[in-house]
């Protein structure tokens, strides 16, 4: 199942990962490198997989943790209604 961030979120790469603002409640999140990552594979069309991956392939980090820390963010970016799919 692909996964899309909401059409009312903005995502803009700072030189510490990213932010990313709802539009519709104002509030952001401040993403570290990681997570900017993820949130970018997923914009960008990627699954949760493809985001384990691209995390594997930067950072120095073994699949299972990668998978452990993309699957709890896209469960915390589902709870807060930022993640479509």
């Amino acid at each position: 199942m692909t996964l899309r961030l909401s059409k009312h979120l903005t995502l803009a790469e700072t030189d510490f990962g990213a932010a990313m603002l709802d539009q519709r409640s104002g509030k952001y999140w401040q993403l570290n490198p990681t997570a900017a990552v993820v949130a970018r594979t997923l914009l960008d069309g990627g699954t949760p997989e493809d985001a384990v991956r691209a995390v594997t392939t930067r950072f120095d980090v073994d699949e299972a943790r990668a998978s452990a820390d993309v699957h709890g963010l896209v469960e915390a970016m589902r709870a807060a209604g930022v993640v479509q799919g």
